[in-house]
This record gives C-alpha cells, sequence and structure tokens, in this order.
C-alpha cells in the first residue's frame, strides 16, 4: 500500500503526461481517508508545472477522517464532500474498527468488531459530476474497502461517454464482503470499451480480459483506461500475453 512505490504515484504522474498543457486536470479521490493520495497528486503536479490546473475532488464518509483530511488540504486546489460514492444515493451504515483508520467500510468485518458505527450519506459520481459541472475527469482514484465495483457502476454515464479517461481502483478480499467479483469489474468496464489492467511500478499491466488467474482476492490496484489515454501509458506485457 505504499503508493510511492506500488505505481500509484506513477500513475499520476503518467495521466499529468496525457494531459493538454493549460487544460484543467480534474481528478477524484474516493475514500481519501487522511489525504495521502490528494497529497501525493498535489506534489506531483507541482513537480510537473500543473498545480494550477489540478482541481481535486475529494470524498471522504468518516468523521473523523474527514477532519484530518480538511486539515490537510486547507488552502490547496481541493473540493472536499463528506459523503461515500456508491451506485445510488441514500445513506448507509459506516462501520469504523478504529479512528480514522484506512479499514474503516460500509461493510461489516466479522474478525474485526466496529468500535462505532455511523451513519453516512451516499451518492454516486455522475450525480456529483453533474451538479459541480465537471464535464471530464483525467483520473479517478477508488479506494472503498470492497465498495469500489459499487462506485464504478454509479459513474455509468460519465464510463459510457468516456468522460473519465482513468479509473484507478482497488481490488483485494474485502470484494468477498461485498459479494464482488474482479470478474464483474471487467464485464462492466470492457463492455463500455476501456481497457483494464493493473498498476505496477513499470507500468499497466493490460489484459484481454478477465482470466480465472486473476481472480485470487490479493491486495491489488487494477485500472479502466480510455484505449485512447492507453496508448500513452507505459505498459507491462503480461506473462501469458507473451
Amino acid at each position: 500500500n505504499d503508493l510511492s512505490t506500488n505505481g500509484e504515484s506513477g500513475l499520476q504522474r503518467w495521466i499529468l503526461r496525457c494531459s493538454k498543457a493549460g487544460e484543467q486536470i480534474h481528478v477524484a479521490d474516493v475514500g481519501a481517508n487522511i489525504g495521502r493520495w490528494s497529497e501525493s497528486m498535489l506534489a506531483a503536479a507541482s513537480r510537473a508545472g500543473r498545480e494550477t490546473d489540478l482541481r481535486l475532488h475529494v470524498f471522504e464518509p468518516d468523521s473523523r477522517a474527514f477532519a484530518r483530511l480538511a486539515e490537510a488540504l486547507d488552502g490547496r486546489p481541493a473540493s472536499l464532500s463528506k459523503k461515500a460514492l456508491s451506485d445510488r444515493q441514500g445513506t448507509s451504515l459506516f462501520y469504523v474498527v478504529a479512528p480514522a483508520a484506512g479499514t474503516n467500510s460500509l461493510y461489516s468485518v466479522p474478525e474485526a468488531n466496529p468500535v462505532a458505527q455511523e451513519t453516512v450519506v451516499t451518492t454516486t459520481l455522475d450525480s456529483y459530476a453533474e451538479q459541480s459541472g465537471v464535464a471530464r475527469f483525467a483520473l479517478v482514484k477508488i479506494d472503498a474497502e470492497g465498495h469500489d465495483l459499487a462506485v464504478l457502476r454509479g459513474a455509468r454515464t460519465l464510463l459510457a461517454e468516456h468522460r473519465i479517461a482513468a479509473a484507478q481502483f482497488e481490488y483485494n478480499h474485502r470484494w468477498i464482503l461485498g459479494r464482488f467479483y474482479l470478474r464483474d469489474a471487467f464485464e462492466f468496464l470492457l463492455a463500455l470499451g476501456y481497457r483494464v489492467g493493473k498498476v505496477t511500478p513499470r507500468g499497466v499491466e493490460f489484459y484481454p480480459g478477465w482470466d480465472a488467474d486473476l481472480e485470487t482476492f490479493v491486495e491489488g490496484n487494477y485500472l479502466a483506461c480510455d484505449p485512447e489515454v492507453a496508448s500513452e501509458l507505459p505498459v507491462v506485457t503480461w506473462w501469458k500475453s507473451e
């Protein structure tokens, strides 16, 4: 989970390079926790001379995490929303296993008794984009502790219209709690014309389609990418394609 070595910070730099000079770069951090990924994105934009072009849209439903997030991003070009992104608008229970923990979730973990429960507001990325006037996201990062596919489904219109250039989502054993499979994500995203791969420090390992060998529930960050943008990213060849 160290974004400086697992390929996440590399993806931030690669997406910035794909963005045209002078255009606004809208980036969403979904499940921002205390803001480390957002701070890394801001630092990457600053090093690339694009900090004035970057517009962050940050989502975190956890009350304590949101307070630390707001402090960390105070005065930065970021719009903060204390909501959980999902595939519907409404409310949901949020399970807190520790204050501001990155593993707090919309799902109750059997082996980790929550110390508290919060009722949080849920919305969709489609709805947020419509209300905020965002025409296109250069990058959407999703770390929703097993709820990632629901977040993607809540962005169906944006994805169908290819108004998301790239969407990074976390895949791990917590998908079991939501009764989701990686195969579900592949079927959903491939049908909308995206390429799907895994983020690595050396590039993106794109796949021709879902494969049973990928369904491990082992921690990893996957990427749904518009084919035009995918052609500009560094690529790692999958061993089955060699």
